[in-house]
């Protein structure tokens, strides 16, 4: 490609977004909307995992941030969020997190012959704690080729249900944080 070439492809391109009805619509909120409230809705529905992922996570957040004398990740309602948060990412990120669940389920069915959620609580903690370290048959070595890639889905999943969680009220208040120094900002008068 030429520069001449390289030049109009950039021009078509900026004028292509400019257009109006190139940009997405955004959604208008009214005044006062609290998000929070429609994922604790009683009737509340996956936007974006089915039914059978929005169990395993479910199962998956609580063995990873459990209920104990806190709120766990279930309470939390971290699927919720995160089904809201994957309605609007990219193809590429909502593909890595669906693999990450499929291979959860994966290495369920072949260590156990069944889906994740139907596991004993106690082999779902076994599960998990297998995948929770990077290692192969030889060596504990993430970086080992061949190595095994559980690690990696278990990270993946780890990292979304704990960010998920900790920017929740509840994961907020399980850190101890009582919200900002001073009160509510009222603005510039």
């Amino acid at each position: 490609m030429n520069r001449r070439d390289l030049f109009r492809q950039t021009l078509l391109g900026a004028a292509a977004a400019a257009l109006p009805g190139s940009m997405a619509a955004g959604r208008d909120f009214p005044p006062n909307y609290d998000a929070s409230k429609e994922l604790a809705r009683a009737d509340w529905k996956p936007e974006f995992l089915d039914e059978h992922q929005n169990e395993t996570l479910i199962a998956f957040g609580e063995i990873i941030i459990p209920t104990t004398d806190s709120p766990g990740a279930k309470t939390a309602l971290v699927n919720r969020f995160i089904d809201a948060v994957l309605a609007a990412e990219a193809h590429d990120t909502q593909r890595s997190f669906v693999e990450s669940l499929a291979f959860v389920d994966g290495e369920a069915f072949a260590r156990y012959r069944t889906a994740f959620v139907y596991l004993t609580p106690d082999q779902q903690n076994e599960l998990v704690m297998f995948m929770a370290y990077p290692h192969t048959l030889e060596t504990w070595d993430e970086n080992a080729p061949g190595g095994y890639r559980g690690h990696a889905h278990f990270s993946n999943l780890k990292d979304w249900i704990s960010r998920a969680y900790y920017s929740s009220p509840v994961g907020m208040q399980a850190l101890g944080y009582t919200g900002a120094p001073g009160g509510v900002f009222e603005g510039c008068k």
